[in-house]
């Protein structure tokens, strides 16, 4: 886990960092050029060892020994570790790639130093910069105890430094309580029990209005211009808000709900599927692709990737056991959640459900909900077994101390 605070700088401070991203980025793409040109017939194998004693060699003959070697060793171990990562997990982490300029700027610190100056400032040592200035929003005793940190820059221009330390365990007490979700667009989040959670509006009228017309500057703007750039730079404070007030929600959302519920049932959706493009090719175009492009575009704003983890996060590290359950999403807005009747015709239109067998009429997205979450209750009592309609996320204790995250590549 994490602790993220933002960095303020002063002037004569900003050239450095951006001299320290730039060097981790260069050793981070020399590096993988190097292992990705390696073949199997050769007999010394390419290890962060022998990279970094290319490295030292190469400080020495080129320009990179002005810049600091504790940044450009890091970028090494980071590149070494997401290579071991995919290897051990390539299901669920992909092959490192390329980083670029203007996207990926950041780089590691290790043997962190941090001082405190008063209740809401601190100040972080960075190689070559001496004490830089950030603002403290969490814990100082959990900030002392980071054993690393990594300093990154958005596309909006705001620095920010990430304190790495064990994570902690979410404090809750047993409620006895269930619910099931159905995550939607009218609705972000739809409860079994009826209630409807929302995500506010994330800009305003004028924030929108605002987006759209920097969003039609930049497409008449030429590249590599200095106009576009500052175009580009307004978009990205304009898009930062909007991804800020997100996540704010997110956070509180799914603190409320693991404190309230011992089991949590949702459909486990392939988000990835559910937004690609239909525009085909010109042979096979495809059809209603503007329609398709609005609908993936509400779903990928709504953060129903981002709202899955953060839940399965705080339940993993809650102190008393929270149960997840990732329902198969097939037929759960078609079946009635009375009678069980199954047909397509029972969902008259997008928030209406009227079963065609019983009568029963109901939201949509509630009768989904409660199908959910009866599928969950009978996936439960049978014992978590012998559906396949079902999977069984259910939180796994350790001592938090050895819950400490791999280091971010």
């Amino acid at each position: 886990m994490s602790i993220r605070e933002r960095l303020y700088l002063k002037e004569e401070e900003r050239p450095t960092l951006i001299r320290h991203c730039s060097e981790a980025r260069y050793v981070w793409n020399l590096a993988l050029e190097q292992r990705n040109l390696w073949v199997r017939y050769r007999t010394q194998k390419i290890t962060y060892n022998s990279q970094a004693h290319e490295l030292a060699e190469l400080r020495r003959e080129t320009w990179l020994r002005e810049g600091s070697s504790v940044v450009q060793q890091q970028a090494l171990r980071d590149l070494d570790r997401a290579f071991q990562n995919w290897w051990k997990r390539p299901d669920h982490f992909s092959r490192p790639t390329w980083r670029k300029a203007g996207i990926h700027e950041g780089f590691a610190i290790r043997d962190l130093s941090v001082r405190r100056l008063n209740r809401k400032w601190g100040q972080v040592f960075i190689p070559k910069c001496a004490w830089v200035k950030f603002r403290i929003t969490r814990q100082c005793q959990d900030i002392a105890h980071a054993s690393s940190a990594r300093v990154t820059k958005d596309r909006s221009g705001r620095w920010f430094v990430s304190f790495t330390y064990p994570a902690p365990q979410m404090e809750r007490e047993p409620t006895g309580e269930i619910i099931g979700l159905d995550m939607g667009v009218v609705h972000t989040a739809t409860m079994s029990t009826g209630e409807f959670l929302d995500m506010p509006t994330l800009l305003s009228k004028g924030e929108q209005q605002c987006k759209r017309r920097l969003q039609r500057k930049l497409a008449r703007q030429a590249k590599d211009s200095n106009r576009r750039k500052s175009t580009k730079l307004a978009l990205a404070k304009e898009s930062a808000k909007e991804k800020d007030r997100r996540n704010n929600w997110i956070e509180k959302t799914t603190t409320d709900l693991v404190r309230s519920y011992d089991l949590i049932a949702l459909e486990n959706l392939k988000i990835k599927n559910m937004t690609k493009s239909v525009k085909g090719t010109v042979e096979n175009p495809g059809t209603n692709v503007a329609q398709k492009a609005g609908l993936n575009r509400v779903i990928l704003e709504r953060g129903w990737s981002l709202f899955k983890k953060r839940l399965t996060d705080k339940a993993t590290n809650a102190t008393t056991p929270v149960e997840l359950i990732f329902i198969n999403p097939a037929f759960t807005s078609m079946c009635c959640s009375k009678c069980g009747h199954t047909d397509k015709t029972n969902r008259e239109s997008q928030a209406i459900f009227c079963c065609k067998a019983c009568g029963y009429t109901n939201n949509a997205d509630i009768n989904a909900a409660k199908n959910i979450i009866s599928t969950a209750v009978g996936h439960t009592v049978s014992g978590r077994g012998g559906t396949p309609h079902a999977r069984s996320n259910k939180t796994q204790h350790s001592d938090p101390m050895k819950r400490q995250p791999a280091e971010v590549a």
